[in-house]
Formats: structure tokens, C-alpha cells, sequence
């Protein structure tokens, strides 16, 4: 069975297992760089928002071997552990004055989403673009959300200014970052790698949010960068490991053979270890205690 027809077999088979009153539909939707999911949406005729479910991770495991039967079990389990009890409050998206406190920012690739970035208020950041999501709610699984297009700006009667400055003051608050040593964080997940970077000659931390959920976002906080330079009391590279967080390396001083080889490990993580809609830059950064700035070009002279 290829996936168009497990999609068709999956509505087929879901719509005679459920309330005659419900209604099912397969729709795609275009998510970070480009990408695009099929996902399952159940509408309640008492509610005006559904769980979105997504079908290609059910269909790698229908190709594993996982009965049929067993994945439309799991699908309708996921869907009623997370349907909401009562309808979205619309008035949280459409009245600013509601939804200016809920705004926040994400990074994302520049060059991957320029489609994207023509319908919806941005601003660059390096080879990045800033953009903006009224955030509903958040938790250690999932953060729901709802993109900012140009039209809202519109609707809301606001400038992109208006969101920037919003979401400066919000992001941090709503989305605390977190700062882990890459030893601790194996430690607590996988154990089994401890003596691989006990080995390692340079110290690693890991920078993301509470959630752990599109961490990266974090280096856009303001004087973040510089207080963490502070406090290692040294510069630092920053790879941009996924756009759930980046990876810190405190150094003294680099140069452009210290960058391009940072660089290359970036650019064969994306290729070779993350999901097309998780890569977020192919360039690997250095950001200097002395001129607080981060950029590609390192500075030779150490912040010593």
C-alpha cells in the first residue's frame, strides 16, 4: 500500500468507526521550510477546534510492520486524549488588545520559508527571518499556536514594530530559556553517551526554552548572548543544532578555519540527522564578548 492509499484507507476506515454526527477530513498543511503534513482533523459539531493528527509517522509504521488495526486504535485514542472541552475564545486572536500579551517570536530559515515570509510581517536576522505567533498555550509536549499573517496587522490595526517590540517583552517571559551542559543533559537523557563526551576536549552547552520547543528562538533575547559571554568569561560559537535549540562552545578566540569547520558539522547534521522542517541555518556563528555582536566572521583578538 503506498501512502496515497493508506491516506484514502485511514478516512475511509475512521469514518465508519466514529459519531455519525463528527466530521472527518485529510487536509495538508505547510509547515517550517516549506514542508508539508497531511493531518487528520475531527470536528465536533459543539466545538470550533479540533486536535490536528498527524498520518506519515502512522504510515512508517504501517511500513514496520504495525497492524492496521492498531494504528486507527491509536489515532482515535490520540484524538480523544486531546479534544479540547470547550470551544477556542476567538476574542484572544481577533481583539489585539487580548493577544498582544500572547505574542511571541520564532526564528526560522531565511531562504527555506521565502514563500512564507511574502504573506507574513518578518524581519532578518543574519541568514534567518524573525517572525510571529500569538502562543495559546505551551507545555512540555506541544505549544499551540497560531502564525501572524500580514492580513492580522490589518484586522488589528498595528504595525510589524508593534509585534517586534510585543514579542521582545513576551517570548522571554512566556518561553524562559534554559542552559544546560551537554554532560548534564545526556546524563538525565542518555546515559549510554556519557563516556563519549567526557572524552570530548571542549566544553558544550546546550541553549534552548523551558519547553524545549522551538528553542533557538532564544538568542534573539535581549542581552541574553552577552550575559552568557559574561559568564563563561569567554567568546563562544554558537551552532544552530535545530531550530528547538543551539549548541554554545566558550572559547577564547577563533578564526575562519575554526568557523568553516564548525560549519561543516552543522551542515552535515541537517543532511544527515534532522527532519526538513527542523534544520535552521547551515552556518555555524562566533559571537565576541568585545563588540557584542554574533556574526560569521569570528575575531581573532581573545576577550581575555
Amino acid at each position: 500500500m503506498n501512502y496515497q492509499e493508506f491516506l484514502t484507507n485511514i478516512k475511509t476506515q475512521l469514518s465508519s468507526r466514529i459519531d455519525t454526527d463528527l466530521t472527518l477530513d485529510i487536509q495538508t498543511f505547510t509547515k517550517n521550510n516549506g514542508t508539508h503534513y497531511d493531518g487528520l482533523v475531527i470536528m465536533q459539531p459543539n466545538l470550533n477546534v479540533s486536535p490536528t493528527i498527524y498520518l506519515m509517522p502512522y504510515y512508517h509504521r504501517y511500513l514496520e510492520g504495525v497492524c492496521l488495526e492498531d494504528i486507527y486504535e491509536d489515532i482515535l485514542a490520540t484524538y480523544h486524549a486531546n479534544l479540547p472541552k470547550e470551544d477556542f475564545d476567538t476574542s484572544i486572536f481577533t481583539d489585539y488588545k487580548k493577544a498582544a500579551s500572547r505574542i511571541v517570536m520564532r526564528l526560522v530559515s531565511y531562504k527555506c520559508n521565502e514563500e512564507l515570509l511574502k504573506d507574513i510581517p518578518h524581519y532578518r536576522y543574519q541568514d534567518l527571518a524573525i517572525i510571529f505567533y500569538c502562543l495559546l498555550s505551551a507545555d512540555q509536549y506541544n505549544q499551540a499556536n497560531i502564525l501572524i499573517h500580514n492580513e492580522h496587522l490589518s484586522l488589528w490595526n498595528v504595525t510589524a514594530d508593534s509585534l517586534y517590540h510585543a514579542a521582545l517583552i513576551n517570548t522571554p517571559k512566556l518561553l524562559p530559556y534554559e542552559l544546560i551542559s551537554m554532560q548534564s543533559f545526556l546524563s538525565e537523557h542518555h546515559p549510554d553517551f556519557i563516556k563519549e563526551i567526557e572524552d570530548c576536549e571542549v566544553t558544550i552547552y546546550i541553549l534552548t526554552n523551558h519547553y524545549r520547543t522551538n528553542g533557538a528562538t532564544v538568542i534573539l533575547y535581549e542581552d541574553l548572548l552577552r550575559q552568557l559571554a559574561e559568564k563563561f568569561q569567554q567568546d563562544f560559537l554558537l551552532l544552530p543544532s535545530s531550530i528547538h535549540e543551539v549548541l554554545l562552545i566558550p572559547v577564547d578566540s577563533a578564526d575562519s578555519e575554526d568557523l568553516s569547520r564548525y560549519t561543516r558539522m552543522v551542515q552535515e547534521v541537517n543532511e544527515t540527522q534532522l527532519a526538513d522542517d527542523e534544520i535552521l541555518s547551515d552556518h555555524a556563528y562566533y559571537f565576541s564578548r568585545i563588540t557584542g555582536q554574533l556574526s560569521y566572521e569570528p575575531k581573532a583578538a581573545s576577550a581575555k
